[in-house]
């Protein structure tokens, strides 16, 4: 089973834009829960002012044997700048991806083999 939910929501007055994408697919080893999201803010930056910078990354990776479920978080955030005409503009940026697994088997690892132990 699988199910996709499309979200897309904007503000003219704050000048952001949010466009979130969820996934849940569903069998027999596993449930999988997939979140990416992408978001965005215009600013005037006044007359033909440029301010680059570099993204930042932060990447989380979490495994639990114990419940049998697996985390991974990755994120990118960062900004850049438009000129159009005479004015320049910031955008600041946050793309998210989310991805959670729930194993639904007792063994989600595999064996160790017998000349490794």
């Amino acid at each position: 089973m699988r199910q996709i939910e499309y979200r897309k929501r904007h503000s003219l007055k704050y000048r952001r834009k949010l466009i979130s994408i969820r996934e849940l697919a569903e069998d027999k080893e596993c449930c999988t829960k997939v979140q990416k999201s992408f978001i965005y803010k215009i600013k005037n930056l006044g007359y033909s002012t440029v301010v680059d910078s570099c993204p930042q990354i932060f990447v989380r990776k979490h495994i639990d044997n114990k419940n049998q479920v697996e985390h991974f978080h990755f994120k990118v955030k960062g900004s850049f700048s438009l000129k159009q005409g005479r004015y320049a503009y910031m955008v600041e940026f946050c793309h998210i991806l989310k991805i959670n697994i729930y194993w639904k088997d007792k063994i989600f690892s595999p064996k160790k083999s017998g000349t490794l132990t």
